[in-house]
């Protein structure tokens, strides 16, 4: 399947999801002017890289900051490792966070208790 990345800017996250590596990471700002416009492709990519049926998935996360529609978007995305682990696929989300960011530990604690995935969380060296 062929990899998407998108490049961070000033409002916006990078983003890479590469099956051949198994690499999936959003890292950065993100408050795109338009959320939902911007996650599309993720959300498509991650809906057809579903059908392939990979055994596992490890979500990397990397956010230093989610505007209110930024937070709606990633949560799409986890609707979506939702629905990979209800087919039987593996999947973790790695929660990284800076040790003094009590926001954004905050708001992967809030992802996991809501979508029950199961979230690792590591401090940024």
């Amino acid at each position: 399947m062929k990899r998407l990345e998108l490049i961070s800017s000033v409002h916006t996250p990078h983003i890479i999801l590469d099956a051949d590596k198994r690499k999936f990471l959003i890292e950065g700002k993100s408050f795109p002017e338009d959320s939902k416009q911007f996650y599309q492709p993720v959300l498509d990519w991650l809906n057809e890289y579903k059908k392939e049926k990979p055994k596992r998935i490890e979500f990397h996360s990397n956010l230093v900051y989610l505007s209110s529609s930024s937070i709606i978007s990633v949560k799409q995305i986890f609707l979506i490792l939702i629905a990979f682990q209800k087919e039987g696929i593996e999947v973790e989300v790695v929660w990284h966070y800076d040790e003094d960011d009590d926001d954004i530990k905050k708001t992967g604690e809030d992802y996991m208790k809501l979508t029950n995935l199961k979230f690792t969380f590591k401090v940024n060296p």
